[in-house]
């Protein structure tokens, strides 16, 4: 059973129309479905047996062999295990954390939504996603839709709210954005359809993993400017040829010299308005001055009986030395956790906070765990 990762950004008519052909397989629907508007691209990247990865930025673990699909099951909260803690050198918890559960989906509607976010320059905007992204979701999916077309259209959706200008002339004068023009948050997110599709999504360094067979496949992708591909991307649309607009700088690479992540909800302060801010990336309709965005990469995958555990986590609980975060665990070591654990979701995930911050993590830790 493979699996595929999709980057949506803007493209061709020709990826746009593989996308769809990738929708009508997934949808029972007819080919009428091949009518969105939407010009999402694809980057697949399938985990093979036949297949070396060695980009941790990928999917951290190869999935081989044939597996039995798993049949379609329903979920509630005694699944779920939920747990969040401030960092050792913060002073407030920014993250935050939402699942939605509904145990009598229409078709083409999410039955499970489980979502981590991790705010920066405060909890305004990760707080606002944990209210509204799920609902959001929930109203774009539908069964004549590639589910990933959905989750990419909520997340540029609900950001373009975090970056608007306050309403009102007097209001107009002062920053743009939920909490401000530095407030931001990452994501990391998953949601079921038919009880047994598995579709994913992330913005930032937030990631998702899926335990499968004992070990873990990570699909997500790390957006961050220590990425030589998201580097090149966001100095496409730099208008400077003798400056880049991602520098070293305190330790890391950071768009503007400024944040440590490539792609982020808000931060309007390095997103175009539509008025006086930035530019936009060529070729874009939605994009930055400095490149930064939120657009997800989306991932699809058909559970199956080998899978045991789905986890949703903020940075912090990953070991992240070399980018300022401190210690934490490894995927692996994540893995070896869980298979060795008969615990219930609540208790394991209040451990594997524990083990990251034993390891050194510095940083606020947020988890979504789900027993598959």
């Amino acid at each position: 059973m493979s699996a595929t990762l999709f980057n949506c950004a803007t493209t061709t008519s020709s990826s746009s129309s593989a996308f769809k052909q990738r929708a009508s397989s997934f949808t029972s629907s007819s080919s009428s479905s091949s009518s969105s508007s939407s010009s999402l691209s694809l980057r697949l990247q399938s985990t093979t047996t036949s297949t070396s990865l060695n980009n941790t930025n990928n999917f951290n673990g190869k999935v081989g062999g044939v597996f039995v699909v798993k049949a379609a099951t329903s979920y509630s909260e005694k699944n779920l295990g939920s747990a969040t803690v401030r960092g050792t050198v913060r002073k407030n918890n920014e993250d935050r954390l939402a699942a939605t559960f509904n145990q009598s989906p229409q078709p083409g509607k999410p039955s499970v939504i489980i979502s981590a976010f991790d705010g920066h320059g405060g909890d305004a905007v990760s707080d606002w996603l944990s209210k509204n992204l799920h609902q959001t979701i929930t109203k774009n999916m539908n069964p004549d839709k590639f589910p990933l077309e959905a989750l990419t259209e909520s997340c540029i959706e609900c950001d373009e709210v975090c970056i608007a200008p306050p309403e009102g002339f007097w209001a107009s004068f002062g920053e743009r954005g939920i909490g401000g023009a530095k407030c931001g948050s990452t994501l990391a997110l998953a949601a079921i359809v038919d009880g047994n599709k598995l579709c994913t999504a992330n913005v930032g360094d937030a990631r998702v993993l899926l335990i499968r067979d004992g070990k873990t496949v990570q699909l997500s992708v790390d957006h961050i400017p220590d990425d030589e591909n998201e580097r090149k991307r966001i100095d496409r649309g730099n208008p400077n040829l003798r400056k880049s607009m991602v520098e070293f700088t305190n330790g890391t690479w950071r768009v503007g010299g400024v944040l440590a992540l490539s792609r982020a909800f808000g931060d309007a302060f390095l997103k175009t308005s539509g008025k006086f801010e930035g530019i936009g990336e060529k070729n874009a309709d939605y994009g930055s001055g400095f490149g930064l965005n939120a657009e997800p990469d989306c991932a699809f995958e058909q559970l199956t009986e080998k899978d045991t555990w789905l986890l949703c986590a903020t940075d912090g609980l990953f070991e992240n030395e070399v980018r300022g975060g401190g210690g934490g665990l490894t995927n692996e070591k994540i893995a070896d956790m869980l298979n060795a654990t008969t615990a219930d979701p609540q208790t394991v995930a209040k451990e594997l906070i524990a083990a990251a911050v034993k390891g050194g993590s510095t940083d606020d830790i947020t988890i979504q765990l789900l027993k598959l």
